[in-house]
């Protein structure tokens, strides 16, 4: 069994991943190897902290001059792989279960594309104030291995998965999406539409970079307006959209702008405040995109 893990990197040190990574993959007796591309970060001194990646026995670091983007760097690294099973995992993981790789060696021969989910630290401090830990708790309670294999609109993200190379050589990663959000969205409904299986398995990786509140409210504006962009690539399998063609359906869509062109100043500065609501985010996305 041989496998290649595949990490994207901007403006984050993920030298301890890569450590923890080669260090199960020893154990295991696997053939790999762990390629890191940066993709044109601007903090020098990190870049210079994972250009040490390079040194480290099975691992290549490339640093790139110009940025990719999340869609194409991702191509990029799976043309360097040179074996059979590729595993792709954003940079700001870590690795927190022994039996991470494991986990994932078990099954992945038997499916085209294995998820293993993602968690995050359970810091009740963070959790009184942050939103976007708020929110992916929450997001945790649902995502369980086995309510997703049982829903076929199951959202697939691309922060730890590990995938057949020659699948991925048939889909690959749509390089149109050249802005933060929805890319992995759609590489995983390409992936069910050309007839592959993606298997969901509780084997997560823990997600360490939590942004403030007005960073992650701003990168969400930024994902709904590639989501805009790309709406048609879509159909019916963000829930969003289900909900705006509900609206359109129903009548009331005209009643709900002007209710959000009402509030969703107001609902922002809740959001960017150190009490932020979860709920109320849900209605910000809705108010958002409604005002593209």
């Amino acid at each position: 069994m041989s496998l290649s893990i595949l990490i994207p990197v901007y403006n984050f040190n993920c030298t301890k991943l890569v450590q923890a990574l080669c260090e199960q993959a020893l154990h295991q007796n696997v053939n790999f190897e762990i390629i890191v591309a940066d993709d044109a970060s601007t903090d020098a001194k990190l870049e210079k902290e994972n250009a040490e990646i390079g040194k480290m026995e099975h691992c290549q670091y490339i640093a790139l001059k110009e940025n990719l983007g999340r869609a194409a760097i991702r191509n990029f690294l799976a043309k360097k792989a040179k074996y059979d099973y590729l595993m792709f995992m954003d940079c700001d993981g870590q690795v927190v279960y022994l039996q991470f790789l494991e986990a994932y060696l078990k099954v992945m021969e038997q499916h085209d594309v294995v998820c293993g989910g993602m968690m995050h630290p359970m810091d009740m401090g963070l959790k009184a104030n942050n939103l976007r830990y708020k929110y992916e708790l929450e997001s945790e309670k649902i995502m369980k291995a086995d309510k997703l294999n049982a829903n076929p609109k199951a959202p697939f993200s691309s922060f730890c998965f590990v995938i057949k190379k020659k699948v991925f050589d048939d889909v690959k990663f749509d390089e149109t999406f050249t802005d933060y959000g929805y890319e992995d969205v759609l590489f995983g409904m390409q992936v069910k539409e050309k007839g592959y299986e993606i298997f969901f398995i509780d084997n997560p990786l823990q997600n360490n970079d939590i942004e403030s509140n007005p960073v992650f409210v701003a990168k969400t504006e930024e994902a709904l307006r590639t989501l805009k962009k790309h709406e048609s690539l879509f159909g019916d399998n963000v829930r969003l959209l289900r909900t705006v063609r509900w609206l359109k359906i129903t009548g009331v869509v005209l009643i709900v702008k002007l209710l959000s062109v009402l509030t969703r100043a107001l609902v922002r500065k809740n959001l960017c405040s150190n009490r932020p609501s979860v709920s109320l985010f849900n209605w910000y996305k809705l108010c958002y995109y409604l005002s593209l």
